[in-house]
């Protein structure tokens, strides 16, 4: 489909962060299930359930406006997830692991938070408010998430990253919170 105008790229972006959507539902359980946190697999597995809901409310939004979602790629979480089968290849520890996903879920929840706020922009300068509503709702759903990533990251990286490193053994998150810049 040429985007020409407006309301075709709203359409588009809207087709975008829908096949965004069903991508991170499938990527969820396999970093669920890949992370060595409890509080990970918590969050991971919240943020499925909120996924699930996100994807209904874009569905409800297509149906709104009388439209099937475009067949659209969201290459941008197709590129994190090509990023993370190749990381995979280097059969990183499990701690890393955990980190690495940690970052990749942090990646995605900030696409996914500029997404929603453009397509919430657009939709207003459009006329299109009855789906700002569903939009704001996955918006927020998505700010939660990236500030629960964001605390899990900042609680496990100092232990975990030290873990193993030669000379720094039993110096856990107290060590390196004394220290300065952290």
């Amino acid at each position: 489909m040429a985007v020409q105008t407006a309301e075709q790229l709203f359409m588009h972006e809207l087709g975008d962060i829908y096949s965004a959507e069903q991508m991170i539902l499938q990527m969820l359980p396999k970093m669920a299930q890949e992370s060595n946190n409890q509080q990970a697999v918590i969050a991971y597995n919240e943020h499925l359930r909120q996924t699930q809901q996100q994807v209904q409310n874009l569905q409800q939004c297509f149906q709104i406006l009388g439209q099937q979602p475009p067949q659209v790629t969201c290459y941008a979480i197709a590129g994190i997830k090509q990023e993370h089968d190749t990381f995979l290849k280097d059969n990183p520890s499990q701690n890393i692991l955990t980190l690495f996903d940690l970052e990749g879920a942090d990646k995605v929840e900030h696409y996914e938070i500029v997404s929603y706020r453009s397509l919430i922009e657009q939709a207003n300068l459009l006329g299109k408010s009855q789906c700002v509503p569903l939009l704001q709702q996955n918006l927020q759903q998505e700010e939660w998430m990236a500030n629960t990533v964001e605390q899990i990251e900042r609680q496990l990286a100092p232990q975990m990253t030290m873990q193993g490193q030669p000379g720094v053994q039993g110096q856990g998150v107290q060590g390196m919170q004394s220290q300065p810049g952290r």
